[in-house]
């Protein structure tokens, strides 16, 4: 394409110099070709014009000699010919330029051509700093704006500020450049998608570290670059390596994959068309580049067979060619990911794999990949307990001063296992000491024997928290286990954990990591070996934890929708917290005061912004955000179960103290739970042996406990699908005797609500199908696409209840009535059909009236609305099951609700019989009114249930144990006091009777 335009620009020159022949003319050519990179054709036209001004208009002369001395110069940088010499001379030409009266479109024209070679053949990112600002500037003051240029060179100063540091200005560049392009008459999605592509870089780990806003521009640039044209190859396979990278360090390695292999088809594609066209396009640096990435996939997956096929295709490439510095440095990477997969496999291949790597180093260093190496042959020779030639080694990384902070941390854990496996426990506590250290200045002259976790500064980096694991898990297979350092290691663990655990979602590194901090502590804790004290710790640790993950997910999910001024809020405290973060990072390495300053000034309106959060009246942002949870629990008791490697551990919280236990034979009680979840499906299986299971589970699950009369679970694994109120206790079900309710975490329960305005209206949907209907012979339940006709006896009971409540029945229960209404309402009630996605659960879907075209509210689309009701009563099957997802529980309509911004959820763990669910919810509005609390008022809605109906049949399980409330339990009203109403009574009568005894009374 560039060709073309050159082909085009030079013909047009000629054309119009054989016309004209004037000096102007000469000037404006030499000007195109300049700015296509022709500095030689530019230079010979620029001559031309000089000799013709000459005669015609001397006057100018100085101006066109400058303006040829520019182009030699450019022309010298790019021929390399005394390049640093050209440069310096350059830059004086163009200072001068600013002396003449040049028009600002000349000036911003110069300045990005500087900024090009300066970027490009200098490599001198400063200078090409101040030279795209210089053109930003001139173009604004420029009358003739060309919106095309002014939106690349926006583009190109985000890249550069970013790149400076400055990720403020370059946020504001890249929003600036977006905002332009929407006023551009003629679009260009590969553009756009180039913008978005590099604006993603700024949340990448590199810089912000916010996978979630990074995964959301990589997102927008798909979509562009799905629907664009004549695409740049190298934008586009370089976007999917950066989707491949960003599932690598999520661990989603199969999703990484199809990535690169996506990617590498787009370039064969390019190829075979620039074939057919007589071109020769092939990028051997690409390909080499593709082919290690893949390397290191199937390394990661153990995949021995695809990994040393892409190996091999790299040595035939290098036999192919001579390969530049880039490729030789692939071509090492990819030698190091084999030596890596060979280091536990057959150690004697690894060294084998790291000297053919070794022959491929380019002369240039790139990234310390000589240390890589070094580095990894040292974790050979130790494998092999060679452990002399691994510390020699060792001892020659230690000395390199430039070692990066990630690396250096790698040569101190490999000296602290070496040396703990030849017992010089002394060397292995100094590098632990060093260790710290290099997490923090503050650290400095800590002794991991006797530091407390409250000495410990944690490092601003979360894997950081893998290093003290590591050093933990050493000692610990040592001979004599010191466990007060062990145990000193996972406090400092947990807190590095804690503290940097922002907006990451638990993917499985760091569910794995997190996992394995809680193991210890659980483990320790159910044998006795934690005192009170540290079990509250450890306990408000990882509530902090959760609660922020929790957070992370409420924000994930509603990423994408119309967003408040509240989620806008939260994502700039989200924001500031990563720019402190990676000041944090930058002042590690270059220590200024500037930094430390600018670390101050975030750090004031950090505090700012957290306050406006805290006086926030969004519900579920109050019960994620309670703080020091326990200390508001006193009164509760709550049993939280956690599941960690096929272990189940149960911490109890009762009334302020925690007792923690391991659930003995966890798979053998979760085979059990699953047989019973099919049985209770059954209606043919007699509820006697329902009682059996249920019998055994509660004496896995809740034996040696006290329990309360009101209970609060916090469910793992299976046991989101199981009904407590099922476990039976002599010979009686735990709903006969408790009151049992369900939550996500400690704070859900910390951070009570105020009573709720019962003022506020009800709505109530229960909608009409036209398209399906239930034979004869099938039980109506709320999970088969027919008409129900006890949701509209539903509804009408409820509604008669209470009179503040609006209908939305048949087929004015629409989802475009329930998506628009108002936030005045308290309660949600939807009485309907819902149906599971086994596949994806984010298109498992709530089912209004089909008299619509769109009629399924999917559980993707209601993570963006924003409802400000108490409750929602799902009055559907299914409700309360989803997809279990690492880190993230279920996912299902009651977790969608409640990232809507609903704090209390009833839900349904099966389908639900119609009749018997139209008893039960009428029932429960009934005590609601009452002034029950939620939790009392379906429990008492299923004893009525099982006290009213007169067959035995009707009692089995499956009609009532479906529904449970998970959430805040608070009452809906307030309780009606009937006895301060008689006692007011009374006191009226009492008057009355006095003044009327004293009229009777005859005066003196």
């Amino acid at each position: 394409m560039k060709h073309i335009c050159i082909l085009i620009v030079t013909l047009s020159s000629i054309f119009s110099m054989s016309a004209q022949n004037t000096w102007q003319d000469y000037t404006k050519q030499a000007d195109s070709l300049q700015l296509l990179f022709e500095y030689k054709s530019a230079f010979n036209l620029r001559l031309k014009a000089i000799e013709l001004a000459a005669v015609s208009q001397k006057d100018t002369v100085p101006f066109l000699k400058l303006l040829r001395d520019i182009s030699k110069s450019e022309f010298n940088i790019e021929a390399n010919i005394n390049k640093d010499e050209a440069y310096i001379s350059l830059q004086g030409k163009v200072i001068q330029l600013e002396t003449f009266k040049t028009s600002p479109k000349r000036l911003y024209e110069t300045y990005l051509s500087m900024y090009n070679i300066a970027n490009k053949s200098m490599r001198n990112l400063q200078d090409a700093d101040v030279y795209i600002s210089k053109s930003l500037d001139y173009h604004y003051k420029s009358q003739e704006i060309d919106s095309l240029v002014l939106l690349k060179t926006l583009h190109k100063s985000g890249v550069t500020s970013r790149e400076m540091g400055r990720l403020d200005m370059a946020i504001n560049r890249f929003k600036d450049a977006v905002n332009l392009y929407s006023q551009l008459k003629i679009k260009n999605n590969a553009l756009l998608g180039k913008i978005y592509l590099d604006f993603a870089q700024i949340y990448s780990a590199r810089f912000l570290n916010n996978s979630q806003y990074y995964i959301k521009y990589l997102r927008k640039s798909e979509v562009l670059f799905d629907n664009a044209e004549n695409l740049d190859i190298n934008y586009l396979t370089n976007f999917y390596t950066s989707l491949s990278s960003y599932e690598t360090g999520q661990g989603n390695f199969i999703e990484s994959e199809r990535y690169l292999k996506k990617s590498f088809q787009l370039y064969k594609d390019y190829l075979i068309k620039a074939e057919n066209l007589g071109l020769d396009k092939r990028d051997i640096t690409k390909e080499i580049e593709l082919h290690a990435y893949l390397i290191e996939i199937y390394w990661l997956t153990s995949n021995e067979k695809l990994m040393l096929h892409h190996l091999n295709c790299i040595v035939q490439l290098s036999e192919f060619k001579e390969l530049n510095e880039i490729e030789k440095d692939l071509a090492s990477l990819g030698h190091l990911f084999v030596a890596k997969y060979y280091r536990y496999e057959d150690s004697s291949k690894a060294l084998l794999y790291l000297d053919k790597g070794f022959e491929f180093f380019p002369a240039n260093d790139f990234g310390n990949l000589k240390e890589d190496f070094n580095l990894e042959k040292a974790k050979i020779f130790n494998g092999q307990e060679e452990l002399n030639d691994a510390l020699s080694i060792l001892d020659d990384l230690n000395k390199k001063s430039d070692l990066p902070w990630f690396m250096y941390k790698n040569v101190l854990e490999q000296n602290i296992l070496i040396h703990l496996k030849l017992g010089n426990y002394d060397r292995a506590y100094s590098f632990v000491n060093e260790a710290l250290e290099s997490f923090s200045e503050e650290n400095k002259g800590l002794d991991i024997r006797t530091l407390t976790y409250e000495d410990f500064v944690p490092s601003t980096v979360l894997r950081d928290a893998n290093h003290l694991i590591f050093f933990a898990e050493g000692f610990q297979k040592t001979a004599e286990k010191d466990e007060e350092v062990i145990e000193a290691l996972y406090w400092m663990a947990l807190k590095q954990f804690q503290s940097n655990f922002n907006q990451e979602i638990l993917n499985d590194r760091i569910a794995g990591m997190y996992s394995k901090i809680c193991n210890y502590f659980y483990i320790k804790a159910s044998k006795g070996n934690l005192d009170t004290l540290e079990q509250n710790e450890f306990i408000e640790f990882t509530e902090a934890i959760e609660s922020k993950y929790l957070l992370n997910t409420f924000l994930k999910n509603r990423m994408d929708s119309n967003q408040t001024e509240l989620d806008n809020a939260i994502s700039e405290e989200q924001f500031i917290r990563s720019k402190i973060t990676y000041l944090k990072r930058k002042n590690v390495s270059r220590k200024s005061d500037s930094i430390n300053q600018l670390i101050f000034d975030e750090n004031i309106k950090l505090e700012k912004i957290d306050n406006q959060l805290r006086s926030s009246r969004n519900k579920i942002l109050n019960l994620i955000n309670a703080k020091s949870p326990l200390d508001h629990l006193s009164d509760k008791y709550i049993i939280k179960y956690r599941v960690i490697n096929s272990t189940m551990f149960r911490i109890v919280l009762d009334r302020g103290d925690i007792k923690i236990d391991e659930i003995k034979d966890y798979e053998i009680v979760r085979s059990k739970i699953n047989e019973t979840l099919t049985q209770l499906k059954d209606l043919n299986i007699d509820a006697k042996i329902i009682k059996q299971n249920t019998s055994y589970l509660y004496s896995k699950l809740l034996t040696d406990l006290d329990l309360a009369r009101t209970i609060y679970i916090i469910p793992d694994d299976i046991l989101y699908y199981l009904p407590f109120e099922l476990l039976v206790y002599d010979n009686q079900f735990l709903l006969e005797t408790n009151t049992i309710s369900y939550t996500s975490s400690f704070s859900f329960l910390a951070n009570n609500l105020s009573k709720l305005d019962y003022k506020k209206d009800i709505a109530l949907f229960a909608p009409s199908y036209k398209q399906f209907a239930p034979s004869k012979n099938q039980l109506a339940v709320r999970g088969d696409p027919y008409y129900l006709e006890g949701t509209l006896k539903e509804v009408n009971s409820i509604s008669q209840l209470f009179s503040n409540s609006d209908l939305f029945i048949n087929d004015d229960a629409s989802k475009a009535a329930f998506t628009g209404l108002y936030n005045n309402y308290s309660i949600l009630h939807l009485s309907m059909h819902s149906f599971v996605n086994d596949q994806d659960s984010e298109l498992s879907s709530l089912v209004f009236s089909d008299n619509d075209i769109d009629y399924e509210l999917y559980i993707s689309e209601l993570y963006g609305l924003n409802l400000n009701a108490d409750m929602a009563v799902l009055s559907a099957c299914n409700t309360g099951v989803g997809e279990l997802k690492t880190g993230q529980g279920v996912v299902s309509m009651n977790t969608a609700f409640t990232a809507a911004g609903v704090p209390s959820v009833l839900s349904s763990l099966w389908s639900a019989p119609d009749e018997a669910t139209q008893n039960i919810m009428t029932s429960f509005y009934k005590h609601l009114k009452k002034g029950d609390l939620k939790s009392n008022a379906i429990r008492k809605a299923k004893l009525d249930y099982l006290e009213s109906v007169d067959d035995p049949n009707l009692t089995h399980p499956y009609y009532w144990a479906g529904f449970v409330l998970t959430g805040d339990t608070s009452a809906i009203v307030s309780p009606t006091n009937y006895w301060l109403y008689g006692l007011v009574f009374f006191a009226l009568i009492l008057i009355v009777f006095m003044i009327a005894k004293r009229r009777l009374i005859p005066k003196s």
